[in-house]
């Protein structure tokens, strides 16, 4: 007994010896901050949704790379933003901000219809009226990590009412009825 106590205290301080000895060499890399991106809009002012034509691109933002920095060098890789869209004046806290996920990208392209559903779905505005939005950007590197704001910039919108969805029936054979078809229209004489 004495013996496997003495064995186990020889090996637990031959461990401890090993696990002391070993020295990290590791090079830590500090965070040196970056360049808040540079938010511009191939429209000013006022964006048009055209009802009659929804898959026409409605409006395309662009920005600049913040182009982080660290101690060991840039490093613009693994950089995320979200394109956040809210109602002008609310600093961007109203509940219904929108926030769009864009990986890597420096631009993003919205459709007529892709902003509308983010205008009337989204920030819930009703259809047909004007509205005042902003519009910025925001990127940060991974979890944890301090974003960086763009500029804002502001536009008019009139979001409309989507025509509604009409399904035919399962039979594939629509009908009508009243004088005008050929059951409703009375005997020539």
């Amino acid at each position: 007994m004495k013996k496997i106590f003495l064995n186990v205290i020889t090996i637990m301080a031959a461990s401890s010896l090993l696990l002391a000895s070993c020295a990290k060499d590791e090079t830590n890399v500090i965070f040196n901050g970056g360049t808040a991106p540079v938010l511009s809009s191939s429209i000013a002012d006022s964006i048009p949704l055209p009802v009659t034509d929804t898959t026409s691109n409605a409006v395309t933002f662009s920005w600049t790379n913040p182009n982080y920095q660290f101690s060991n060098g840039i490093s613009s890789l693994n950089v995320n933003y979200y394109l956040e869209v809210d109602t002008a004046g609310a600093n961007f806290t109203s509940p219904n901000m929108q926030t769009v996920a864009i990986n890597s990208d420096l631009s993003t392209t919205f459709t007529v219809s892709s902003l509308n559903k983010l205008l009337a779905n989204g920030l819930l505005f009703a259809t047909g009226v004007k509205h005042s939005i902003e519009v910025r950007i925001e990127s940060f590197l991974g979890t944890g990590a301090e974003p960086l704001f763009s500029n804002v910039l502001k536009f008019t919108v009139t979001p409309f009412a989507p025509p509604p969805k009409i399904v035919p029936p399962s039979n594939g054979q629509l009908y009508i009825v009243g004088d005008a078809t050929p059951g409703g229209w009375p005997p020539l004489t």
